[in-house]
């Protein structure tokens, strides 16, 4: 099975070349990791459920 990878979140400080890091989401892919930080940052509840390995849910 695969592992999640962990995605860094910034925000950029203003007068800063340095953009501060904010939080990090675990995700199998770049887009997933994008749609978790846009629920993330949007307050919506995200309910994640056991997968079986064919991808089906159990």
């Amino acid at each position: 099975m695969r592992n999640p990878k962990p995605f860094t979140v910034f925000q950029q400080v203003p007068g800063q070349n340095v953009p501060k890091p904010l939080f990090i989401i675990h995700a199998y892919s770049l887009e997933q990791a994008r749609a978790l930080v846009a629920a993330k940052v949007a307050g919506v509840t995200i309910v994640v459920g056991p997968v079986s390995l064919d991808g089906a849910s159990q």
